[in-house]
């Protein structure tokens, strides 16, 4: 499934490499540089895959970022939030919307990123969320309500749901 989502995506964030907005950096393995680290874009200090090319539910998007040696992202400063955001404000698409690795699959009610197993306590959740809406709302998407100047939300949301998804390397 990854195959058929990198072709025009992966050139559009080469294109931005290119430009110095985003810069991809090789793996090091055994001493050596002879792994890219394509298709990920550095932001800040961490690696990111931003997938728009198919809608997925959580659990494949979980799958499809394990396939690359990558988790779903776990936004763990603000910081790294931000940074995000702005480059996802680059791309000129406010309104799509991604998996993250949050969810409250153990415990509902309490939400932990799932790549760290940390809690979610940064306050970056649309107003009135989470609400487990239905009593099926358990993984976390980003983007919710999302506009121009300001889409910095979390909602939970269906795990069946298709969303895009963002990987991140740790």
């Amino acid at each position: 499934m990854l195959l058929r989502s990198a072709g025009v995506f992966n050139f559009f964030f080469f294109l931005l490499s290119l430009s110095g907005a985003y810069t991809t950096t090789p793996d090091v393995v055994d001493g050596s540089l002879n792994i890219t680290a394509f298709p990920f874009l550095q932001i800040g200090k961490g690696l990111y895959y931003f997938d728009r090319g198919i809608k997925l539910n959580w659990f494949d998007a979980y799958e499809s970022c394990r396939r690359i040696k990558s988790d779903l992202v776990a936004f763990e400063t603000i910081d790294e939030w931000d940074l995000i955001h702005e480059y996802l404000k680059t791309l000129g698409r406010p309104d799509d919307l991604f998996w993250t690795s949050g969810n409250d699959l153990a415990n509902v009610g309490k939400h932990n990123w799932f790549a760290t197993g940390e809690p979610l306590t940064l306050d970056i959740w649309a107003p009135g969320e989470p609400n487990n809406n239905g009593g099926i709302e358990h993984c976390d998407e980003l983007g919710y309500r999302g506009t121009r100047p300001n889409n910095n939300l979390l909602n939970d949301l269906s795990c069946n749901s298709t969303r895009h998804y963002i990987c991140e390397r740790l």
